[in-house]
């Protein structure tokens, strides 16, 4: 009978980490956009695309951000890095594939938010050589910083420790005649936030679980739902690609390419 309600007692905490770890995910990522100023190298040379730049375009193109590896950086846990022992794939090639999904999670979803504005976007996937038509806004950037952090003591300690981050630096350019002028530059930043984890917010009924089997019950959970906590870049990605798309928004309806209640609202960084 005591092992009977171990057990129950056991799947009850799982249960309520899983519902937290939804909460956590959902609730405290925080994303923001800093605005850069654009310099024209030489603006004779580029002067139709920057005649045309306030003229709505044929089409807005939103290419893949590129990245180096170096720049990303694998789930920090332990365990995970147990498990690397185990895989045929290398740590460089770990780090490129999650360089692209993110890079093509942003692309997709800028372009699909900006065709909800009334947009006509597209995405250009990184290793697409499509020519970029005339008259186009093309939408580029570059993965600065992607960190998976550590998943394990982000779910279990919170309040940024192990937290994840996304920085990107984005540029977009008017394409007229051959000729490619920048209009926008601008950085974002999003990270998993400083939310307490499970640890701290636990109640009495996890706590009776004891130390060892509370840890193991945490894992458990975040094992059972790999696929949510394995993407919190995927998920950063997604909030990126919304500042994105709606610092573009604002620049569309300033020249009057869209209605302005169709703009949305950026969240500016501080100072």
């Amino acid at each position: 009978m005591g092992s009977f309600l171990f057990e129950e007692m056991r799947r009850f905490a799982q249960v309520s980490i899983c519902v937290a770890l939804f909460a956590m995910l959902a609730g405290c990522a925080k994303v923001s956009v800093t605005p850069r100023g654009v310099e024209q190298a030489n603006p004779a040379q580029v002067a139709d695309a920057l005649e045309a730049a306030p003229t709505a375009p044929t089409q807005v193109a939103v290419r893949d951000f590129v990245f180096y590896s170096a720049s990303v950086k694998e789930n920090g846990s332990p365990l995970h890095r147990g498990t690397d022992l185990l895989r045929r794939s290398s740590a460089d090639e770990r780090r490129i594939k999650i360089g692209q999904d993110a890079a093509a999670t942003i692309s997709t979803q800028t372009a699909k938010r900006l065709g909800k504005m009334g947009l006509p976007a597209t995405r250009i996937p990184g290793n697409s050589d499509a020519p970029t038509y005339n008259n186009t806004l093309l939408v580029t950037g570059q993965l600065v910083d992607v960190d998976e952090g550590n998943r394990f003591t982000r779910i279990a300690l919170g309040l940024g420790v192990g937290e994840s981050r996304l920085d990107t630096e984005v540029h977009v350019y008017r394409v007229m005649e051959g000729q490619k002028a920048e209009v926008l530059a601008f950085t974002t930043h999003a990270d998993s936030g400083r939310m307490p984890g499970l640890l701290p917010s636990m109640g009495v009924g996890e706590m009776v679980l004891g130390p060892i089997t509370m840890l193991t019950a945490i894992e458990d959970a975040a094992s059972s739902g790999q696929k949510i906590y394995a993407s919190q870049i995927e998920y950063l990605s997604g909030k990126t690609a919304d500042q994105v798309a709606n610092y573009l928004s604002q620049y569309s309806a300033d020249n009057g390419w869209i209605p302005r209640s169709k703009a949305k609202r950026v969240k500016l960084a501080a100072g």
